[in-house]
């Protein structure tokens, strides 16, 4: 069996897709490391995968060659200040 920690935002479907190369390892995932499917995992978490169950060696090599780590948790920064405006839903131009 082989590690990875668990990085902010992501969830067991994106380390699926980095470690097996396809959201159906989620699964796997969460019986090898006796949580449910659904859970909410914990930044730092330490899980564990079986690195000879890939699913597609081609989306593993992607993420492991381009250095890659997917994230379902888009983190926004919110612009404020004098120097920043925002126009609501209901400006018309005409």
């Amino acid at each position: 069996m082989s590690k990875i920690i668990v990085l902010p935002g992501q969830s067991l479907f994106d380390i699926a897709l980095q470690v097996y190369g396809a959201v159906d390892g989620a699964k796997k995932l969460a019986d090898d490391n006796g949580i449910n499917i659904t859970s909410d995992i914990v930044p730092g978490t330490e899980l564990r995968f079986d690195g000879n169950m890939i699913i597609n060696k081609n989306v593993v090599n992607y993420y492991k060659n381009d250095n890659i780590i997917p994230s379902s948790v888009l983190i926004v920064e919110i612009q404020q200040g004098i120097g920043f405006w925002e126009i609501g839903t209901g400006f018309v131009v005409s």
